[in-house]
């Protein structure tokens, strides 16, 4: 595959493609969603199966990230919406485990980023899927509007609140923020 919007490969060649280019990206945008490391993994691979059943309906129209990526919101509302969905609390966020033998002051920043992390995970859905969006998968605000179905103006009043939510809960707890 030569972009991210052509069509020219088999079912069997987008899913190993989508997997090695954007396997991280969906799983880390599923999570963020449910919250369980378990039930990603679980949706993740509903996902890739929707896609591979859903090839077809690709055609180039919009980045093939964007599209996936559409898929795994899609099917994360279904999953919370469906009866068999149980809220869980985690406390353990999407970051990779590092290794024990880093410096005190690397430790002490992991440590204040679980607490903002911990803080983002709290919000309501609908900003905490713009913080993530926003600085876990860098995307632009018009990226997320177009993965969310959601008009521009709304991202950015979203992204606002959710930076005011973010700032007040973390002040409250004595967290820095840097800013």
């Amino acid at each position: 595959m030569t972009g991210n919007t052509q069509v020219d490969f088999s079912r069997d060649e987008a899913i190993e493609y989508i997997m090695h280019h954007y396997g991280e990206v969906l799983k880390r945008t599923i999570y963020t969603y449910v919250k369980n490391h378990h039930t990603t993994d679980d949706l993740f691979q509903d996902v890739l199966i929707l896609i591979y059943r859903k090839w077809d309906q690709f055609h180039g129209q919009s980045q093939l990230k964007t599209w996936a990526i559409r898929i795994a919101i899609n099917r994360c509302k279904d999953y919370l919406r469906s009866p068999l969905h149980r809220i869980k609390i985690v406390k353990d966020q999407w970051l990779d485990k590092k290794d024990p033998q880093h410096l005190e002051e690397t430790v002490i920043q992991k440590e204040q980023w679980d607490e903002i992390a911990k803080v983002i995970l709290d919000l309501p859905i609908k900003y905490r899927e713009v913080m993530i969006l926003t600085f876990q998968q860098n995307m632009s605000q018009k990226e997320i509007a177009d993965v969310t179905d959601t008009p521009l103006s709304t991202v950015k009043t979203r992204m606002q609140r959710a930076r005011q939510m973010v700032k007040k809960q973390a002040c409250e707890e004595g967290l820095n923020l840097g800013s």
